[in-house]
């Protein structure tokens, strides 16, 4: 509390002992040779009361560590609840049972990001300091922070993200106006830089600082950097056109749910899930006639006539599937519970996005929340899941060195949000037939 008051809002606390081996060794007193103390109590207190906060803890040996960032030299958030917190503190509250439990809510980072994240932080501030220099004195106009951020991440697909673009901004997209949410793509090293004629005014197209053949790195990155919405939805293929009110539908699923996770279905456009009609001769020219012939995007319900359940989400609305391509939650949730991990290091991400999803649906207390009258529609491309090349054994194979286990398929309840549209109907009939 203290050093932030000193600090300069580019300042970075370094926080040590975050990661205690033993729970003998994160006792309020020394009673061992080895002492952390409880100084880990102080993540999930920081989490919970300055959400504005860009805290991050890696793994480093023995007892781990921590940078706290976007730090606020004004804020008195701290002091005004310092009673409150110390009453908690006394009466055990943000402490954990297990050095496991710990490490659950720390969701660490591998130590050989450090050095990549603290060139990210010193290109920010060179950034931030290079417009303070160039600023002229003008007076601030106020600007409404969005409510939701998309962060969609693409690499080479020139003829697949303008479509998603489209699809995620207005006029196409209904229900919110423009300044209520934010799409920030995100070009992960694009042999060819990714363009869009006519970009609106609340969406962005921005290069990964560091690209990497998996996308999971540029996808926090702009959550944790670019993006200013509370809400924020990912999509990791940047090929996926959305529903006309798969972002309306989002927020208002929020709304109605505190702490929700928040995902729809996934489809493949043409007759077969592409990793079966790509061998047989699919491709993007049969495609394109295929969105031609159902009038898109003037006729948006159209792709579901020509589209059918990726396998994925080949269990429906009332089953349970292993992974979203829209998938949203709040930033408190984003920094409890964490983002992408980085540690799936294969292209395309391997099975990342199927252990985020697996992770969240089957948290303590998940609220899952699934769209009823929303999805996305997978463009074929040579794309590391659907190009019809098995990568499942090396992926697999990934998660258990990771984990240590084998990936499972998660269990889980859920609500539901939505009024079906009709195009609708026959892939809920079928889920209703199992």
């Amino acid at each position: 509390m203290n050093l932030e008051k000193h600090a300069s809002p580019d300042s970075v606390i370094v926080i040590d002992d975050l990661l205690p081996q033993h729970m003998d060794y994160a006792s309020r007193q020394r009673n061992t040779t080895i002492w952390t103390g409880d100084v880990y109590r102080l993540v999930p207190i920081l989490r919970h009361y300055r959400p504005d906060l860009d805290i991050r803890v890696y793994d480093v040996d023995m007892k781990g560590f921590g940078l706290v960032t976007r730090l606020d030299p004004s804020s008195d958030v701290l002091a005004g609840n310092y009673g409150a917190i110390e009453a908690d503190i006394l009466a055990g509250k943000w402490s954990f049972p297990t050095a496991a439990a710990i490490r659950d809510h720390m969701q660490p980072r591998a130590t050989d990001l450090l050095a990549n994240d603290l060139g990210i932080i010193a290109a920010r501030r060179t950034a931030k300091a290079s417009k303070q220099s160039d600023r002229r004195a003008a007076p601030a106009l106020p600007q409404r922070r969005p409510r939701l951020s998309v962060i969609i991440c693409a690499y080479d697909m020139a003829r697949e993200a303008p479509r998603t673009i489209l699809s995620a901004t207005a006029p196409y997209q209904k229900g919110l106006k423009e300044d209520e949410y934010e799409v920030i793509v995100v070009d992960n090293g694009s042999s060819t830089p990714l363009t869009y004629d006519n970009l609106p005014p609340n969406a962005q197209i921005v290069r990964a600082p560091d690209p990497r053949q998996s996308p999971v790195f540029a996808l926090n990155w702009a959550a944790r950097e670019i993006a200013k919405g509370e809400i924020l939805l990912f999509a990791i293929d940047g090929a996926r056109i959305f529903s006309e009110r798969l972002i309306d539908e989002t927020v208002k699923a929020h709304d109605r749910m505190e702490d929700a996770f928040v995902f729809s279905l996934s489809w493949h456009i043409g007759p077969k899930v592409q990793m079966q009609s790509v061998p047989e001769g699919y491709g993007a020219e049969i495609e394109d006639g295929l969105i031609r012939a159902v009038r898109w995007p003037d006729e948006s319900d159209g792709l579901f006539g020509i589209s059918v359940l990726a396998g994925s989400s080949s269990n429906g609305f009332f089953g349970d599937i292993t992974e979203s391509n829209s998938f949203s939650i709040s930033r408190t949730l984003f920094d409890r519970h964490g983002g992408f991990d980085e540690r799936f290091t294969s292209p395309g991400g391997g099975l990342a996005n199927l252990e985020i999803f697996r992770r969240y649906v089957t948290r303590p207390d998940a609220r899952n929340v699934c769209l009823l009258s929303e999805g996305t529609f997978h463009q074929v491309h040579d794309s590391v899941a659907t190009s019809g090349k098995n990568r499942w054994e090396a992926f697999a194979s990934e998660y258990e060195a990771i984990f240590g286990g084998p990936y499972l398929r998660p269990s889980y309840h859920c609500f539901y949000q939505g009024k079906p549209r009709a195009g609708m109907v026959p892939f809920i009939l079928q889920s209703l037939q199992g």
